[in-house]
């Protein structure tokens, strides 16, 4: 059942209702919460998950006049988090803020303890913006074009660093995008990634830029090119990967908020009201900017239709790119 159908349903019956009291759902919705509500993290304390967070979470905990306790359950790229949440009751006492890697597990991994849409209610997007393409100074790396160059001369030459799924996976369609003949080496995590591009050893990697915002001013690092299809905020010398010559690699990463399946739809819409409620105030605005990053909020519905559509895109890349889930 679609979300659009079964928020219909609510409507319907309360409708139907009238004179006998509300729906259990939009009683709930009205209600919640009246008691502590746990975020799980799939991801360890420093991280942009975790960092999307703290930033978001206590703005919902004042509009909520309520405790929302941040529970950091890090492993298998967001996986052991993640089932907490799916076998929790859907009465939004536990919740997901999870990656876009939500969508690519399912193609990278053999077996999950869960389904990935059967599993989860997505509520709205947080926080959303590009993976940046990041270059070794030390290396020669500090324009797109020089790597560009230098791979196109040296197939089989040059290799891409990832932190997880969704920037192993990016980078598989900036590779197939391109026709250049790298090879992916995968991090356990950013900053061991970010260590060996500014030592040299690697000529690129892939990140979110507020991961590597320090870096790129420092000038340790550098962003060379961003996905997406249209340059970040504060970032406008930086082009976009089309803008370098390679189309078709315009995804953006996001940072999400999921209840467990089969939440109501009415608390879900309430949710996500909160979340665009928060995501509008105008020092949120300003955070998210220096983020070089672009608020999300879109409906229950709408994300959900989002999901759905990526789950199709990754699973076309991961065929492409020769990616067999281990």
């Amino acid at each position: 059942m679609t979300g659009m159908t079964r928020r219909g349903f609510v409507a319907a019956g309360t409708a139907a209702g009238a004179g006998l009291g509300l729906a259990p759902g939009i009683v709930r919705a009205q209600e919640f919460p009246s008691k502590q509500v746990r975020v799980v993290v799939p991801y360890p304390a420093g991280g942009g998950t975790d960092l999307v967070a703290r930033l978001v979470v206590p703005r919902l905990a004042e509009r909520w006049k309520q405790t929302v306790i941040i529970d950091n359950k890090g492993g298998a790229s967001g996986i052991l988090g993640s089932e907490i949440v799916a076998k929790a009751p859907p009465d939004g006492y536990t919740l997901l803020i999870t990656t876009s890697a939500h969508t690519i597990n399912p193609f990278t991994t053999k077996t999950l303890p869960y389904d990935t849409e059967r599993d989860f209610t997505p509520v709205t997007s947080l926080i959303q913006g590009a993976i940046a393409i990041v270059g070794s100074p030390k290396a020669g790396m500090d324009t797109i074009e020089k790597f560009m160059t230098a791979a196109k001369a040296n197939p089989g030459k040059y290799q891409f660093g990832s932190t997880e799924n969704t920037t192993r996976m990016v980078g598989e369609l900036f590779r197939v995008k391109s026709g250049l003949k790298i090879e992916n080496v995968a991090y356990k995590g950013a900053a061991p990634m970010m260590q060996e591009l500014a030592g040299g050893h690697i000529p690129i990697g892939l990140t979110s830029p507020l991961t590597v915002m320090s870096h790129h001013r420092a000038g340790t690092l550098r962003m060379l090119a961003v996905s997406g299809d249209k340059r970040l905020p504060g970032l406008e010398d930086i082009p976009t990967i089309a803008e370098a010559g390679v189309p078709g690699v315009d995804t953006l990463a996001w940072f999400s908020l999921f209840g467990p399946g089969k939440m109501s739809p009415a608390l879900a819409n309430r949710m996500r009201d909160d979340v665009v409620a928060v995501l509008a105030e105008p020092e949120m605005q300003a955070k998210i900017r220096d983020l070089s990053s672009l608020p999300g909020g879109e409906s229950p519905e709408a994300f959900a239709q989002r999901i759905q559509k990526e789950l199709v895109t990754w699973k076309d890349v991961a065929r492409q790119a020769g990616i067999e889930p281990e």
